[in-house]
């Protein structure tokens, strides 16, 4: 059995995938969030929603198959949960266009962003309501909230418990 990482040497690749999945989401968001609404739409947002489905997918295959340190697949559950995954789903929302195409009530990225993440945590206040094929992806976002946030825990509670074990 592997030894557990300690020193920032040892963190250092996790620090790095951590870093590029942040950058990478925030730059989908940014760029995806701010098209024009000729631009953005539904076959615009079918290959982002597509992108997202397989990137959640590969992500969720790595943690479960390749990363063997616990603590280091808790480090990157982590960021996904807190910034990646809302960050994503709000890209996917910006691609399909924000005047009332997608999010009724969002008038620009920050406001699409903010949707994401009350859907990811289930919070729902209803100031915005999804419409067309984005109240499906919206249905999607609540569940991968619910999962993620399971899984998280899951695996805080194994790691406390191996770490804690008499």
């Amino acid at each position: 059995m592997r030894r557990e990482p300690t020193t920032l040497e040892e963190w250092k690749s996790t620090l790095l995938a951590a870093g590029g999945m942040v950058l990478a989401s925030f730059f989908a968001w940014f760029g995806l969030s701010r098209l024009s609404e000729s631009t953005a739409g539904d076959t615009l947002g079918t290959f982002a929603s597509v992108g997202l489905f397989l990137w959640i997918v590969s992500q969720s295959w790595y943690y479960m198959t390749q990363v063997k340190s616990p603590r280091r697949v808790l480090f990157l559950m982590g960021v996904s949960f807190i910034q990646v995954v809302p960050f994503l789903f709000a890209a996917v929302y910006g691609a399909f266009g924000y005047k009332d195409n997608c999010v009724v009530g969002a008038s620009g990225p920050g406001d699409i962003l903010y949707f994401s993440y009350v859907t990811f945590t289930t919070v729902g206040y209803g100031d915005m309501a999804p419409t067309g094929l984005c109240r499906a992806l919206a249905v999607s976002e609540a569940v991968t909230g619910y999962i993620l946030l399971g899984l998280f825990v899951a695996a805080a509670v194994a790691l406390f418990a191996r770490n804690h074990s008499d």
